[in-house]
């Protein structure tokens, strides 16, 4: 019985961009909640006798996310519980080196990477989501419908209601009932004069209105030259992560104790730590010269090139080097990481506009 409802399973339609809001809120919340706690000196909620650990409001947003879902119907009791989904794992795995310590110890190294990991791995998931595939017609019949059905007695804006259209005008019908190819005509029908004067959505409009700032402040001249000046700013700022890496691993003393301190040599990370930051230091040095050598192509007016090895240098480097360099400095990490992130996507937005690849 199990068995079969597994095999029943599909992807909800929209599932891509509800994970990518989840792992959006996600990061925010451990960003934010980290940085305030830091500046506020890790205040506790309590007192003397209790201690009412931020997880706690992680575990129970998590349950009103899973309510939300049960209780309501239509897209924004999805947004919604997705949004509370990505904040309550925030707060509760944000607190994960207390778990995996016997003196729950809130500052573990170890507590970074696997919160890092945790995040990407949301990602990687929102990203397959996001993928397009190819589906039966029964199947994208049953989507239409569901769509449907979840905006009966609302409004359809004009991009879902383009994009159910054409959802219906692509179904090869060959096979289906002919109740089932009325069930077609039917919901056509309903939302061409149903819905006929639907309006573009608020969301819509700001993407529209994003794109005309776009263009006029920064064409392709300007965004080239200022991801070719990024690229290798970033190949110097990786480089310079190499150096540091190697004179942790050379375990070289300073004479001044503040530098010894920054460097960390004398906190004795044990050589597992140091064989993840061999492995790292070898990563940045992939990535160093990935991003010289994209900037160099790209100014040799080989686009393209630069392009892709731009982008796969920073996937690299958020995917590799930071998982092992948050265990050696977790906030140093975290910035490092947005930066790369805005980086990446500014690269597939000109890779989008401009390229051909």
């Amino acid at each position: 019985m199990f068995g079969e409802r597994v095999a029943r399973m599909r992807w909800r339609p929209g599932s891509g961009r509800l994970v990518t809001t989840m792992a959006v809120c996600f990061g925010l919340t451990v960003v934010i909640t980290r940085l305030y706690l830091m500046a506020a000196g890790y205040p506790k909620i309590g007192g003397s006798t209790y201690h009412i650990a931020h997880a706690l409001f992680g575990g129970l947003l998590l349950v009103i996310a899973c309510l939300v879902m049960f209780l309501f119907a239509g897209r924004g009791s999805l947004t919604t519980a997705a949004a509370l989904s990505g904040v309550g794992l925030g707060l509760f795995i944000d607190e994960v080196g207390k778990f995996i310590t016997s003196d729950n110890d809130y500052f573990f190294p170890l507590a970074a990477p696997i919160i890092y990991l945790a995040f990407l791995l949301i990602v990687l998931v929102a990203r397959y989501a996001a993928r397009s595939r190819v589906r039966p017609p029964a199947l994208v019949l049953a989507e239409v419908t569901e769509q449907v059905g979840m905006d009966v007695g609302g409004t359809i804006d004009a991009e879902q209601r383009n994009y159910l259209l054409n959802s219906l005008d692509r179904i090869d019908r060959s096979g289906f009932t002919p109740d089932t190819v009325a069930l077609c005509d039917a919901l056509a029908t309903y939302l061409r004069t149903t819905h006929e004067t639907a309006q573009p959505s608020r969301f819509a409009r700001l993407r529209q209105a994003y794109r005309r700032a776009e263009d006029v402040i920064l064409p392709q001249r300007v965004l080239a030259a200022v991801l070719i000046t990024v690229l290798i700013g970033h190949a110097v700022w990786t480089l310079l992560r190499l150096v540091l890496a190697v004179i942790v691993l050379a375990g070289w003393h300073s004479p001044w104790a503040a530098v010894d301190h920054f460097l960390d040599v004398t906190q004795n990370h044990g050589w597992k730590a140091l064989v993840g930051l061999g492995i790292a230091a070898v990563a940045e040095l992939l990535v160093g010269v990935g991003c010289a050598v994209a900037a160099g192509a790209w100014m040799r007016g080989r686009a393209d090139i630069g392009v892709r090895l731009g982008i796969w240098s920073n996937i690299l480097s958020l995917t590799v080097v930071n998982v092992l360099a948050s265990y050696f400095s977790q906030f140093l990490t975290v910035f490092t990481a947005i930066a790369e992130a805005l980086l990446l996507w500014l690269l597939i937005r000109y890779r989008t506009r401009y390229c051909s690849v």
